[in-house]
């Protein structure tokens, strides 16, 4: 089959977009699933969501526009509340300090949100990893420093690899961050990439006020926090997240999850009175109060760490590891820490990622067959895929995961069969509205409706 052009890829990405949002519209329940825990923490805007590489897409920028919001933690020193992310702004006697930039459409409404309360040139922004809500909002900044000119760029010097994965995996990344492949960077050109690097700390004086940029691996290996002394305040990057944090994401590269909670206390050490996180509300004028939820993370991610090693040191299988970890009570019952984004589980299978190699421990799963090999085959002992969906749909409201074990089993054995398809979505759809389960877990399932829609439109169509 020959490749599609451009124009033909660009509007099957379009009509898959179409067909997602369909599904996420046709149960009302469905929709207040993926709705609740999506805006990670600030205001929801689907139509940013849906394009933060895109700098052209003027719906998302008015949208972004629309939504942002600034709010001031301590003197001269603000939070731009964007959708999805936050960054944080300080107002020295020689410009401004700008810590991350949001996505791409939100770098306007950052713009927009610093004029209302400060006309000084930007004069140095941070990256506090090169995540795409962090560092993508530059380009509308870059003519905002001294007599025009352009900010200095500090990050971290991991921050160009990592930016430079999004170019080389453009195709992969893009699907599991479900955006559109036509915005996705393709080199150099799609950022603004920083104009100085460092390694460990960095110390920088902007107006006579010290600014130390502490780098510790979390949910990048480029992450950094910064820590303003002088106003006794932390803009906090996505080590503290106002719920587990997202340190678990079976979509995302490596996460650090060790060195994670490292960065949490530490930051607890400084005894800081306002913490700018990049998602959530700000925390004002509360030493007591940012040194607790700090405090919990560390302790949370901690426990989580020293049950999965324990596990691995006492030779458990890894599912059952994941399966058994459970936080204490004081810490499952913060506010803070509920499981709005990944699970636990989740972030112990990334611990387990770090440490061990791809073998689940599982004999047969060393070298396996394909699924839809392994799919068929138990179809076929079990009369066929019609069995299958019938026995998973008998099964969907006492055990909504198992009878999803059977749909993928159906689906995989015969994806050509628009009757098992419906089921699976049918199937999907149930588990989310009927279990408390996360996010990503929601988006993942979604992502694999998508898929099955799709599959049944083409059959259709034949």
């Amino acid at each position: 089959m020959p490749e599609p052009s451009p124009a033909e890829a660009l509007e099957a990405e379009k009509h898959r977009n179409r067909v997602r949002i369909s599904l996420v519209m046709s149960d009302p329940a469905l929709t207040d699933a993926i709705v609740g825990g999506g805006a990670f923490g600030g205001a929801y805007s689907p139509i940013v969501a849906q394009n933060m590489f895109d700098r052209r897409h003027e719906d998302a920028i008015e949208d972004a526009k629309r939504l942002v919001e600034i709010t001031e933690v301590c003197d001269r020193s603000w939070l731009v509340r964007l959708p999805i992310v936050n960054c944080a702004v300080f107002e020295t006697d020689d410009g401004l300090v700008v810590i991350d930039t949001g996505m791409a459409p939100a770098g306007p409404a950052i713009l927009q949100a610093i004029r209302t309360v400060s006309d000084a040139p930007i004069h140095t922004i941070v990256y506090t990893h090169a995540h795409v809500d962090h560092c993508m909002g530059t380009w509308a900044l870059t003519e905002s420093g001294p007599d025009g000119g352009s900010p200095v760029v500090i990050a971290h010097a991991a921050t160009v690899d990592r930016f430079e994965r999004y170019v080389k995996l453009r195709g992969s990344v893009s699907r599991y961050m479900s955006q559109p492949l036509a915005s996705f960077p393709a080199g150099d050109d799609d950022w603004v990439p920083p104009s100085r690097t460092f390694t460990d700390t960095l110390s920088i004086d902007v107006g006579g006020e010290r600014f130390d940029l502490i780098h510790r691996r979390g949910e990048t290996d480029d992450q950094l926090y910064v820590s303003v002394p002088g106003r006794s305040a932390i803009a906090s990057a996505d080590y503290y997240q106002g719920f587990l944090p997202n340190a678990g994401n079976g979509k995302r590269v490596q996460r650090y999850v060790e060195e994670w909670a490292v960065a949490l206390r530490e930051m607890v050490a400084l005894e800081p009175r306002h913490l700018l996180p990049a998602h959530g509300e700000p925390i004002s004028d509360d030493q007591q109060r940012i040194a607790e939820v700090l405090t919990v993370h560390a302790a949370a991610l901690e426990h989580i760490v020293d049950h999965t090693l324990a596990g691995l040191n006492a030779r458990d299988r890894q599912d059952e590891i994941a399966d058994s970890v459970a936080l204490p009570a004081e810490l499952a019952n913060h506010p803070t820490l509920n499981e709005q984004y990944v699970s636990a589980a989740d972030v112990s299978r990334m611990v387990m990622k770090q440490y061990c190699g791809w073998w689940d421990d599982i004999p047969s799963h060393w070298a396996p067959a394909r699924f839809d090999q392994q799919a068929a085959a138990v179809c076929e002992l079990a009369g066929g895929p019609a069995e299958v969906i019938g026995r998973a749909r008998a099964m969907a409201e006492t055990d909504p995961v198992m009878s999803c074990h059977l749909a993928d089993w159906a689906w995989f054995a015969n994806p050509t069969d628009p009757a098992i398809g419906r089921a699976v979505i049918e199937l999907y759809t149930s588990r989310i509205v009927q279990t408390t389960i996360n996010t990503q877990e929601v988006l993942m399932y979604l992502d694999h409706m998508t898929d099955v829609q799709l599959a049944i439109e083409a059959v259709d169509g034949e």
